[in-house]
């Protein structure tokens, strides 16, 4: 199988902006040759952070999430600003959202891709380790709950299904194989 892109863009036009997406419509030739469309949904890159304490709790951030219409616990997760690379985005939103300062951060796996089909989100996950609570500053539209749970626990909410968040979901399975292999 070619690893070559099958798709012919025609043109591409901006049919919706706000400042956390854009979304696109592409003219595009299909790989079967056929005319179409194909819509494509811009984002900012997208970060999170598995905020581990010494005893192996993990900080969980529980919000409700509009789109789904469904309240969620996950990992600290956000969106860069302009000009702000991954981990200097992951550190801004520990504080946001946690309250809280790392002296230690390390990448978790490399980029990864949330919503492939219809969306360029680019994401990446950290590791913050040695933590200090200088007080949070969650955004207006934030209305955050803060817990640590023992990752175990966490594993058995991604199991039982009460955490559904795909990045939290790969941040755990992540850090879990990390620490299996020493």
């Amino acid at each position: 199988m070619a690893e070559e892109n099958p798709w012919e863009t025609l043109g591409s036009k901006v049919v919706y902006e706000n400042e956390w997406i854009k979304v696109r419509e592409d003219a595009v030739i299909r790989p079967d040759g056929q005319p179409g469309i194909y819509g494509v949904v811009e984002t900012r890159l997208a970060t999170g952070v598995m905020a581990v304490t010494e005893a192996a709790e993990v900080y969980l951030v529980g919000q409700y999430r509009y789109a789904l219409g469904e309240y969620s616990w996950e990992i600290i997760e956000g969106g860069s600003d302009a000009g702000e690379s991954a981990l200097e985005a992951a550190q801004r939103e520990l504080q946001e959202e946690a309250g809280l300062v790392a002296r230690d951060w390390v990448a978790l796996g490399d980029e990864i891709h949330l919503t492939n089909c219809h969306s360029n989100e680019r994401g990446y996950i950290f590791v913050a380790r040695d933590l200090t609570e200088v007080g949070a500053t969650p955004d207006g539209t934030e209305d955050l709950q803060l817990r640590k749970v023992p990752v175990a626990e966490a594993l058995a909410m991604v199991d039982s299904g009460e955490i559904k968040d795909a990045m939290t979901i790969l941040a755990l399975l992540r850090y879990s194989r990390m620490k299996a292999l020493g």
